[in-house]
């Protein structure tokens, strides 16, 4: 198992932000130790290791949390608020305990501050603003009663007030960049959505949703180059709703659409997985069928036939009957698109003219086989 996952972009982010963070941490700590060798922090050698024992352990759970992915039953899946809360309160151990560096050693807050532009909104950063204001607040009185010898009331006041200032336009400015970054990503989210929907509208018919002529020669011309190069047989069936004119003629042109909507979702359900229903034209469609032979394609056909010839048709008498006329082909090796088509449309005119409801196959030029003369069979 990896330290980021690469099946999960998500999560891969979010612990992408946590090394980034830990990593900024394991620098302050390397310079606390420095501090600890000038004699800046009143902490032992023991006490700081006992200090990073700690640090360590919290980031060790934080990360184990993420990696599990238990992280996603929070609100916050990044763990914004407990990291930064942790980062804190660490800090505010390290202040109590350093006296002439005290107020460098507040830049820390403002690290740990920079991680809330990816979650924090106006409100949030304010309110962690005024938690890390009491948190340092804390820190002097604590100071004030245990060693008063290293607090110099006006200093500390004044630097309370700078530093509540900083951290007022610090969240301000925080929470600006985190509404940019909201904003963009929403925006991208959009696009996205845009984009998929262009797709959609390029490659798919309006009315039924299966896929459009445009981009069922392009899938053709892809299974002819896989077979060209790698001899591996694919078939193709057209098949036409047989008078269809009628339904438009009875029921209106609105339940003609409705039955070809009807159609096309009943064959998807009956095809395999790598087989492409397109739609041809008007109430033709073409079922594509890689890796498949002809005796292949028939079974296909006949199980499209069984299945429209019981579909029922909500709005229509019940005594209304869908049947199609189809014809079915082999491609030939290196043979073009056209004459492919051109031969499956040769069935499909002789399953019509053979009285319709039927399957045809056109096995080479000019020859062809009769197969069912009713769907039901």
């Amino acid at each position: 198992m990896t330290m980021i996952p690469r099946d999960d972009p998500s999560q891969a982010v979010r612990i992408r932000r946590f090394f980034i963070a830990f990593t900024a941490y394991m620098i302050w700590l390397v310079l606390i130790v420095y501090c600890h060798y000038l004699d800046f922090i009143r902490l032992t050698i023991w006490q700081t290791g006992f200090l990073y024992s700690i640090f360590i352990v919290v980031n060790i759970a934080i990360y184990a949390l993420l990696r599990s992915g238990l992280n996603r039953k929070f609100a916050d899946p990044s763990l914004t608020v407990p990291q930064m809360v942790a980062a804190t309160i660490g800090t505010m151990v390290v202040i109590y305990f350093t006296d002439e560096i005290r107020a460098l050693m507040l830049l820390i807050y403002f690290m740990t501050f920079i991680f809330g532009v990816f979650r924090f909104n106006t409100r949030q950063y304010f309110s962690f603003a005024l938690f890390t204001l009491l948190s340092y607040s804390l820190v002097v009185l604590m100071l004030f009663y245990h060693h008063p010898e290293t607090v110099d009331a006006g200093i500390e006041i004044l630097q309370l007030l700078i530093f509540g200032t900083v951290l007022f336009w610090f969240s301000i400015i925080g929470s600006y960049i985190s509404s940019l970054r909201n904003r963009l990503s929403a925006s991208n989210h959009e696009l996205s959505h845009a984009i998929m929907t262009i797709e959609a509208l390029a490659t798919h018919d309006d009315l039924t949703q299966v896929y459009n002529r445009r981009h069922m020669f392009k899938v053709l011309q892809q299974v002819k180059s896989l077979a060209d190069r790698s001899g591996i047989p694919f078939s193709i069936a057209i098949f036409d709703l047989d008078h269809f004119k009628r339904v438009n003629d009875l029921f209106g042109h609105q339940k003609g659409d409705d039955v070809l909507k009807r159609v096309a979702r009943a064959v998807a359900g009956v095809l395999r997985e790598s087989d492409v229903l397109a739609r041809y034209g008007g109430e033709e469609f073409i079922v594509i069928m890689p890796s498949t032979e002809i005796a292949g394609a028939v079974d296909c056909a006949q199980r499209i036939h069984r299945n429209l010839y019981s579909l029922k048709f909500t709005g229509f008498p019940d005594t209304f009957q869908v049947t199609i006329s189809t014809g079915i082909t082999a491609y030939r090796s290196v043979e073009n698109i056209d004459d492919l088509i051109y031969r499956a449309d040769n069935a499909l005119y002789r399953a019509k003219a053979k009285g319709r409801n039927r399957m045809e196959i056109e096995f080479s030029e000019g020859h062809g086989q009769q197969e069912y003369s009713d769907g039901a069979a």
